[in-house]
C-alpha cells in the first residue's frame, strides 16, 4: 500500500512538473516585448547634437548678457546687504531700482531663449518623427519585436528589454 502511495505521487508530481516544464517552453516562445524611450532614442542622436549646437549659437547673445545680468544683480544685491548701514535711503532705493530692472530683462530674455527653445524642439520633432519611426520599425523587424512599449508606462523593465540605443544608432545610419 505504501509503495502504491509514493508510487502515485511520484506519478503526479512528474506530470505536473511536466507541465511547469511546458509553461517555461511557451513563455521562452511568448511575445518579444521591448522597452524604448522616443525622447532619449531621438535627443541622443547625432542629428540633435547637429540642432543642439545651432540653437546654441542662435541663442548665445542672448545667454551671454542673462549671465551678465544675474551676475549684475548678484552684485548689486551684495553691495545692497553688505553697505546697507552706510547707505542713505536714496541710495538703497537706486540700487532697488535697479535690481528690478535687471529683473525685468533677466525674466525677458530667459522668456525669449526659453521660447526659441521651444519652438526649434517642436520643429526637430515634427520634422524627424519619421524618422524616428523608420527607425523604430528596422529595429522591430530586425530583433522581431512583437510588442515595443514606452519607457513611460513602464513601471518596471529589465534593461536588456530597452532597445533605445539600438533605435539611436538607426537613427545616426540615416544620415
Amino acid at each position: 500500500m505504501k509503495k502504491n502511495i509514493r508510487f502515485y505521487i511520484a506519478i503526479i508530481g512528474l506530470s505536473l512538473g511536466g507541465n511547469v516544464f511546458a509553461q517555461d517552453e511557451l513563455a521562452a516562445d511568448g511575445p518579444r516585448i521591448a522597452i524604448l524611450d522616443m525622447a532619449a532614442a531621438l535627443y541622443n542622436s547625432e542629428l540633435a547634437a547637429v540642432v543642439q549646437d545651432q540653437l546654441s549659437l542662435e541663442t548665445e547673445d542672448d545667454s551671454a548678457r542673462i549671465r551678465e545680468l544675474a551676475q549684475e544683480g548678484s552684485a548689486l544685491q551684495e553691495r545692497l546687504t553688505v553697505d546697507a548701514e552706510v547707505l542713505s535711503d536714496a541710495e538703497q532705493r537706486d540700487i532697488l531700482g535697479e535690481l528690478e530692472e535687471i529683473g525685468v530683462q533677466y525674466q525677458y530674455l530667459e522668456q525669449r531663449v526659453e521660447s526659441i527653445v521651444q519652438q526649434r524642439r517642436e520643429i526637430f520633432e515634427q520634422t524627424y518623427s519619421s524618422n524616428l519611426i523608420q527607425a523604430i520599425s528596422d529595429v522591430v523587424e530586425e530583433d522581431d519585436y512583437d510588442v515595443v512599449l514606452r519607457a513611460e508606462v513602464a513601471l518596471f523593465f529589465k534593461g536588456t528589454l530597452d532597445i533605445t540605443a539600438k533605435v539611436t544608432e538607426k537613427l545616426n545610419e540615416q544620415q
